[in-house]
């Protein structure tokens, strides 16, 4: 009954924010919400499943194509770069965090916080001056600025921008949790029988450790997931934000059938990353 409630939840929030340009005016000062242009394209998006209209869009004044066979390579291309960001972003928050938990080097840490303010675009924006220094001073381009085509997304500059945020995220986090946790009786305890560092870290630390993950895994996705829109429109990638920003007329059918396919693209990441946090239970809390 839960999950049948939030699905209607999200169901009738995208409905209603995709209405947003045609239902909210303002009147002599006033904001106004008709209602009866909200249920216009509601009903005539759901009288449109039938005959597969709600699956054609427009591009210009003439050309009209199928979003069910467009939609695929921008959903995956959207899915890579999430779930690869998504993965180094959990290992590398686990080790760096499991580092800086002990260490006395403010300095590390005040540079990890630094990095947590800079906002996405201003990230972006010294990523790609960097790259364009290095290769007017040395001729080696180490990465493209951005995409040229579908063919040719750029890679590793948007694969840092989605992973640093959230990881810096974490390591803040998690360090703290790591923290109090070696505080506790039950490691002090086997600090005090003998075992080495390597084998507490493993098979306490890891274990006890991984529930505050799981506990923000939503808050990191949120992040991932909101820097994705910047990420693929800075760098042209052609992904998921792309059918929403990429210089279409608005059509309610199109940024229905996107919002959707950005839940569901939500829904898998954070299934994926529990797989990967169950892996690593598998792994080292139960060596």
């Amino acid at each position: 009954m839960r999950t049948t409630l939030s699905i209607a939840g999200v169901a009738a929030f995208i409905f209603l924010l995709a209405t947003i340009p045609f239902s909210i005016t303002i009147t002599e000062g006033n904001l106004v919400i008709d209602f009866q242009v909200i249920l216009f394209y509601v009903k005539d998006y759901v009288a449109s499943i039938g005959n597969g209209e709600i699956f054609h869009y427009q591009v210009g004044k003439s050309g009209t194509y199928n979003l069910l066979a467009d939609l695929p390579p921008y959903f995956l291309t959207s899915l890579q770069y999430l779930t690869l960001s998504g993965f180094i972003t959990i290992c590398m928050s686990m080790l760096v965090s499991a580092w800086s938990s002990k260490s006395k080097r403010e300095w590390v840490k005040d540079i990890i916080g630094f990095l947590g303010t800079l906002p996405d675009f201003i990230l972006i924006l010294f990523l790609q001056l960097g790259v364009v220094f290095i290769y007017q001073s040395t001729g080696f381009k180490i990465a493209k600025v951005a995409s040229r085509s579908a063919d040719e997304n750029a890679f590793l500059l948007p694969l840092i921008t989605l992973t640093l945020i959230p990881t810096i995220y974490l390591i803040r986090t998690l360090s703290e949790r790591t923290y109090d946790v070696l505080a506790e009786d039950y490691i002090l305890s086997a600090k005090a029988k003998g075992l080495k560092k390597r084998h507490i870290y493993m098979h306490h630390v890891i274990r006890n450790v991984l529930p505050y993950l799981k506990a923000d895994l939503h808050k990191v996705i949120a992040i991932m997931m909101s820097n994705l829109f910047i990420v693929e429109y800075l760098f042209n990638v052609r992904g998921l934000t792309t059918l929403l920003f990429g210089g279409t007329m608005y059509q309610y059918n199109l940024v229905v059938n996107t919002l959707f396919s950005l839940v569901l693209l939500y829904l898998l990441i954070y299934w994926l990353l529990r797989l990967l946090i169950l892996i690593m239970e598998r792994v080292f809390a139960h060596g």
